[in-house]
């Protein structure tokens, strides 16, 4: 599966920045979340074109080390990323550093597409030296609904499926030793046209799914009719994502 979204983003590195509407939105607002000043190590794992790389690199103290990992090859080829920062081509699920080697840890709008979040999320706090914190945005449930219904109706392609939020937050609770909190945001973005949407996904790179895709003509028109029909927004249609927020830290002493 990794190597089906791999070449998805490699494909979308040059279109990614114009299509990345709600990216750019998650990774402003997570951005709010970190601390004003960072020092030490930073790790953003899915840098993408560097929305949210832009935003904290700036805030890393001299003699700081910030690693902007991604997937994707493509992607960090076309990423307008400060001079300073490493560009590292790797799976977030099998990051190539030891437990403890990180003072900060940062993904927004990247983790959902791991195969196993539970265990990979956790391997990538364990990253975090006693004292670290970490903020993360993951796509859940009920983002691209819209998309799903109408795929589901017409038979026309099929939808990535996203898991519930209380999947993090069960997650998260598992993990010993780690302070966190979390919140859920949701953001509607509206696109002139049902195809103007379809050339927006496919321009971030958000077109693997797990289903076979039907692709006839006549499931397509279709498929545009009653999304039009029940999804109509201010003389386009809409989309919305459905995004858990979490921020938190392995603390240096023990939790009581």
């Amino acid at each position: 599966m990794s190597a089906d979204i791999r070449r998805r983003f490699d494909r979308a590195g040059a279109s990614y920045e114009a299509a990345a509407v709600v990216q750019a939105r998650v990774a402003e607002g997570l951005a709010g979340l970190c601390p004003e000043r960072l020092t030490g190590r930073v790790l953003e794992i899915g840098t993408g074109s560097g929305l949210l790389t832009r935003l904290l690199a700036p805030r890393l103290a001299a003699g700081g080390l910030y690693v902007a990992l991604d997937l994707s090859p493509g992607m960090l080829s076309h990423a307008a990323l400060p001079a300073d920062v490493g560009r590292l081509a790797a799976n977030g699920e099998a990051v190539p550093f030891a437990p403890g080697t990180f003072d900060f840890l940062a993904s927004a709008s990247a983790m959902h597409w791991y195969a196993d979040p539970a265990a990979s999320i956790a391997a990538n706090v364990r990253l975090l030296r006693p004292g670290g914190g970490f903020a993360l945005a993951v796509y859940v449930a009920g983002t691209l609904g819209e998309l799903e219904e109408a795929s589901r109706a017409t038979g026309f392609g099929s939808v990535y499926p996203m898991r519930p939020a209380s999947y993090y937050r069960d997650m998260l609770k598992s993990l010993p030793g780690v302070v966190w909190q979390m919140e859920e945001t949701r953001h509607t973005v509206v696109h002139d046209s049902v195809r103007a949407l379809l050339k927006s996904l496919k321009g971030a790179g958000v077109t693997h799914t797990a289903g076979r895709r039907a692709a006839s003509p006549g499931r397509y028109r279709e498929f545009v009719r009653y999304y039009e029909a029940h999804f109509g927004a201010d003389g386009g249609v809409a989309a919305n994502y459905h995004v858990a927020v979490v921020t938190g830290s392995r603390p240096a002493a023990p939790v009581c």
